[in-house]
């Protein structure tokens, strides 16, 4: 039986849709990714799956005595409380049983209960039954777990008894994950759970999930988490949940081949359409007008097969920078200091035109403030920065604020003092998604994403030779975050790069600089390389419909995703029936075809036999196309390739009827 079950849901905020007719079941111990763009409502549909907002229409059913734990992007916590106090929140019942050992244990050392035999009795009785129920449940380990769990999350021990009015935002989120984490539910529904964790947090966080026995839905930019966790995914577009058997990596190949399958199929049509079309004006009169009228019912039949949805993303592209030397950026001893705090020590490097260096350490170890001091933004304590002549640096910072200015629209922040014209400027934000009146919004009224989109804009015009880049990918949807790996892939100046989604990490960075105590020290490999070396253990690998585990795929490049064994049989050959050679005299078992005169033939068919053929076989050909005409068939490929086989077979079966019928194909039955 189901975990939690949702059967046509739906669900609007005035004229938008958000859900149409969304149904889906969750079994227990299944963990599901949620996929899909910036605003299309995976937060709404975590909400209704926790049964915290209303369906429009449909209905939501949860497994009886099931305990669901939800955790936003934006949690609460109780202010008033300690980390501790929070995280132990679960335990409430075990901690009335420790307070109420505590209150016995006193009450057997008072020597009023010594001295009444009865009252020691019961007295002791109570203990043992209260001390076995504590036993039972965990009441003598839960302490440690709750300990695993903070360290886990980035704690340190003196900040366990820390209240949390005092602590910053994100670690206040992460305090709200811990008490989730530690409530153990049936089902555990994430948004983002990733977004305030370094990377060091989001490898225990996935060890953990990994090893979590409840059910799960996940939403993540998180792509390594993604692949190592779950083995179903949703995604969810244009307010329809299409489901992919696999984890991330096979979603991304599975929903390509779906698509170019529908593309085949709706050009195919297309192209079928035309054909009838054509006869049809040619020979509407004459002749042939019989066979016209024949194909105009036809025409009429097909059930027109839409073109697959397009997700529109932005087309990033940065232009190559000058010929520049071999060193472009050195770092000379550079110290920061802030009051007693020292950030940065002695730090040393040289950056070589075209490399790609990713920066790595715990929060606060100085990432963002090296790149503050590369960019000119903050001074050193001590130290030198030394570009070589000439170079443009490009920052894009963090928080969009420290370079971008609020009050000022999208286009005159982006034209500035450049110089390119309004059209110009106009014609690149529409690569970046900014259309029509978009461009006239002010930077304070724009999402966490468009601002980014904004700043990205900015760097491209500004075509700089060594790029700065401070969590990058924050706010970005997948879609908008593998363009840009690309782009930046394909960018031929250097790069220094702060991130914490460890995938973009590894496809774009080179060499890794890590950040610890103050100083420096370098790894010559990507971070997966790194991960495996230092954390021991194996990386991700797609998880295709009954996958497991297995060791990285030979053959593919530092940092590429592997690809997914392909499900079911392979596309046959033009040899073997693809549309190449199912024209003409191709058949399949059950398709009719004309008779001919000659050595050994049958009969010749009578004109009335032939139609008679004819209208048997436009009525399957008009089901078959009903049923290319609807989406769900492209989600089975050899389903899919079966039935477009046949629809050709009979296709080029009824073209040869039809030119036995017009080359007198015998006389109609008197």
């Amino acid at each position: 039986m189901p975990l939690l079950l949702i059967a046509h849901l739906t669900k609007s905020y005035g004229a938008t849709p958000v859900l149409t007719d969304a149904s889906l079941a969750l079994e227990p111990g299944e963990k599901v990714a949620l996929i899909g763009r910036n605003g299309v409502g995976k937060t709404t549909l975590l909400r209704l799956l926790a049964g915290l907002e209303a369906p429009d229409q449909g209905a939501r059913t949860v497994s009886s005595g099931a305990v669901i734990g939800y955790l936003p992007q934006d949690p609460a916590v109780d202010e008033s409380r300690t980390l501790w106090d929070e995280a132990v929140a679960p335990f409430a019942t075990l901690a009335a049983m420790e307070r109420r050992l505590a209150d016995l244990e006193a009450a057997l050392a008072a020597p009023e209960v010594h001295g009444d035999d009865s009252r020691l009795s019961g007295t002791l009785e109570e203990y043992g039954r209260v001390r076995d129920q504590f036993e039972a449940q965990g009441g003598f380990t839960f302490e440690a777990e709750v300990q695993r769990v903070l360290s886990g999350l980035e704690f340190r021990e003196e900040q366990f008894h820390q209240p949390l009015a005092s602590m910053s935002g994100g670690q206040r989120s992460r305090a709200a994950l811990a008490r989730i984490l530690l409530s153990a539910p049936d089902l555990l529904l994430l948004d983002e759970p990733t977004n305030h964790l370094d990377l060091d947090g989001q490898e225990w966080l996935e060890a953990f999930l990994t090893q979590f026995s409840g059910a799960m839905v996940l939403v993540s930019h998180d792509r390594f988490l993604l692949d190592a966790v779950t083995t179903r995914t949703l995604e969810l577009e244009d307010g329809r949940l299409e489901e992919y058997p696999g984890n991330y990596s096979y979603y991304i190949t599975e929903r390509a081949g779906r698509r170019a399958r529908q593309q085949e199929a709706f050009v195919r049509q297309q192209e079928e359409i035309e054909g009838l079309k054509a006869y049809i004006r040619k020979y509407h009169a004459g002749q042939k007008s019989r066979q016209a009228k024949s194909r105009e019912k036809r025409l009429a039949k097909i059930q027109p097969i839409a073109a697959p949805r397009t997700q529109r993303t932005a087309a990033i592209r940065l232009e190559a920078p000058r010929r520049n030397p071999q060193i472009v950026l050195r770092l000379k001893d550079v110290t920061k200091r802030f009051d007693d705090l020292e950030v940065l020590r002695g730090v040393t490097l040289e950056v070589e035109r075209g490399e790609k260096i990713g920066l790595i350490g715990p929060n606060g170890a100085g990432k963002t403030t090296l790149l503050r001091i590369i960019a000119g933004v903050e001074a050193p304590t001590s130290g030198r920065v030394e570009p070589a002549p000439g170079m443009r640096i490009g920052y894009f910072a963090q928080h969009s604020e420290e370079t971008l200015d609020l009050g000022r629209t999208v286009l005159d922040e982006v034209l500035g003092d450049r110089p390119v014209t309004p059209a110009q400027v106009r014609t690149l934000l529409g690569r970046f998604l900014f259309s029509g009146d978009d461009v006239y919004k002010k930077i304070a009224e724009l999402s966490g994403g468009a601002r980014r989109r904004v700043a990205l804009v900015k760097l491209v015009l500004d075509r700089p030779d060594v790029l700065l880049l401070d969590e990058p990918t924050t706010h970005l949807d997948l879609a908008t975050l593998e363009t840009l790996e690309g782009a930046l892939g394909a960018f031929p100046g250097a790069i220094l790069l702060v991130s914490h989604d460890r995938y973009f990490l590894d496809r774009v960075g080179g060499r890794l600089l890590i950040l610890e105590d103050g100083g420096v020290r370098f790894y010559s490999g990507p971070y997966h390389q790194y991960r495996e070396a230092f954390a021991g253990r194996p990386p991700a690998v797609p998880a295709g419909p009954g996958a497991h585990a297995a060791p990285p795929v030979a053959g593919h490049a530092a940092g590429e995703r592997p690809r997914p064994a392909p499900r079911g049989p392979a596309r046959p050959s033009p040899a073997a029936g693809s549309r190449g050679s199912s024209r003409g005299t191709a058949s399949t078992p059950g398709a009719a075809s004309p008779r001919r005169a000659g050595p050994g033939a049958g009969p010749v068919q009578t004109a009335d036999e032939i139609m008679a053929q004819i209208a048997i076989l436009e009525r399957e050909l008009g089901d078959l196309s009903r049923l290319m005409g609807d989406p769900e068939l492209y989600r089975d490929a050899a389903r899919a390739r079966e039935t477009v086989q046949r629809y050709e077979t009979l296709t080029a079966t009824l073209e040869s009827l039809y030119a036995a019928l017009e080359k007198g194909g015998g006389e109609p039955d008197a």
